[in-house]
C-alpha cells in the first residue's frame, strides 16, 4: 500500500492543480493545507527505515532521491491522515501519546530510552512526531476507514463455499504433560485431572492444543487407550515421576458458515481496505492545498523505483497495537 500512496501522491502532483512549487521556509520541504513539513522529519523517516531494514548500502544518486520522494509522499499522506483526524474531533491527544510511549519504554525496559533512539539513528523529538503520524493512522483506520466497509452476508456466502476447504477441521487433541518429584503427589494430580487438587507448586504441567502428526510416537501410543479426561499411569522418567493426560480429544469436521462468519468478514475487511483507503486519499488530495519545495520536488515527481525502499511498508499494513520502533520506522 505504501507503493500506492506515493503513486497517487505522485500523480495528484503532475495535476495542473496539484503540489505547487513555491519558496518556503528555510528547512521547510513541504505543506499540507498550510502546514508544515520539515526536512529533518523527511531525513528522521528515511534514517528509521535504513535502521529497521538493515540496508546500510551505498546506493546511486537516483535511488536515494526516490526515496526522499518516497517519504516526502508518506508523510503528506500522514499529514492528510491527522489533519481528518482533527476535522472529526477524534485526533491523537497528549494522553494517548503518554500511553503509547509508556507501553514503548515498557517493552524496551529501564534502559535510557534516548540512548537507544539514539543508537538507531532517531532524532527524538522527530520520533515522537513519527509516532504521533503512525498511531494517528491506526486510529484513521480502526473508527473512520473500516466502519466505512460494509461487507455484506452475500459476499461471506461467496467467499465460504469458494475457501470451503480452509474450512476443513482436522482432529486434535487437548493434553497436558505432568512432572513430579514425588510419586505421590503426582498421583493426587491424576486423580484430581482436569481440576487442580494438589499440592500447589509440587506438580510441573505443560498443557497444548496439538495435530495427531505432531505427536511423539510414545504420546500416540497413551493417547489411543486413554480417554478424555483421564491420566496415563505414572512412570518414573528424566523429571521424576510423569504422566500424560487427555482433557479433550475434537474429533475432524467442518466449520460451519455461522461459525466462521466473524472471520470471513474480517478477511474480507482487510481485503477491501485498501481500495477504501485510495478512494479516500484520492479525494483528500484533490481538494488539499500542496507546496512542495523547488528543491525536492523533482524527488517527488520522479516515478517511484522498485528499489527505492526496501521493506519500507504503509502504516495501514502493521498490525496489532505493537508501537515498538521499527513498527513507527515502517
Amino acid at each position: 500500500m505504501f507503493r500506492m500512496m506515493r503513486t497517487l501522491v505522485w500523480l495528484a502532483c503532475l495535476l495542473p492543480a496539484g503540489c505547487l512549487q513555491t519558496r518556503l521556509p528555510e528547512g521547510v520541504v513541504a505543506a499540507v493545507n498550510g502546514e508544515p513539513i520539515y526536512l529533518r522529519t523527511v531525513q528522521a523517516l528515511l534514517d528509521g527505515r535504513t535502521a529497521a531494514s538493515g540496508a546500510w548500502e551505498t546506493r546511486s544518486l537516483k535511488v536515494m532521491k526516490s526515496r526522499y520522494g518516497e517519504a516526502l509522499g508518506a508523510l503528506i499522506v500522514n499529514t492528510l491522515v491527522r489533519q481528518e483526524l482533527v476535522r472529526r474531533k477524534n485526533a491523537v491527544s497528549d494522553e494517548d501519546m503518554g500511553q503509547a510511549l509508556a507501553a514503548i519504554h515498557a517493552d524496551y525496559g529501564e534502559e535510557d530510552f534516548s540512548r537507544i533512539l539514539a543508537d538507531k539513528s532517531f532524532n527524538e523529538t522527530e520520533w515522537r512526531h513519527l509516532l504521533r503520524d503512525h498511531l494517528s493512522v491506526q486510529r484513521f483506520e480502526k473508527n473512520i476507514l473500516l466502519p466505512g466497509i460494509r461487507v455484506e452476508q452475500p459476499a461471506v456466502r461467496a467467499y465460504y463455499q469458494k475457501h470451503l476447504e480452509d474450512f476443513n477441521l482436522p482432529e486434535t487433541f487437548d493434553v497436558c504433560f505432568a512432572s513430579a518429584e514425588r510419586k505421590e503427589y503426582l498421583e493426587a494430580y491424576r486423580i484430581a485431572f482436569p481440576d487442580t487438587a494438589y499440592p500447589s507448586g509440587a506438580v510441573s504441567e505443560q498443557c497444548q492444543h496439538i495435530l495427531p502428526r505432531n505427536l511423539p510416537p510414545e504420546w500416540e501410543k497413551a493417547l489411543s487407550v486413554l480417554g478424555e479426561r483421564r491420566c496415563a499411569p505414572s512412570t518414573s522418567g528424566k523429571q521424576g515421576w510423569e504422566t500424560l493426560c487427555l482433557k479433550q480429544r475434537q474429533p475432524a469436521g467442518v466449520l460451519s458458515m455461522a461459525d466462521a462468519y466473524a472471520l470471513i468478514e474480517q478477511q474480507l475487511l482487510e481485503e477491501e481496505k485498501p481500495a477504501a483507503f485510495q478512494r479516500w486519499l484520492e479525494t483528500s488530495l484533490a481538494t488539499a492545498d500542496i507546496r512542495v519545495s523547488p528543491h525536492i520536488k523533482d524527488d517527488l515527481l520522479a516515478p517511484p523505483l522498485p528499489e527505492a525502499m526496501p521493506a519500507a511498508t504503509a502504516p495501514l499494513e502493521e498490525e496489532g497495537e505493537h508501537h515498538g520502533l521499527d513498527a513507527i520506522a515502517n
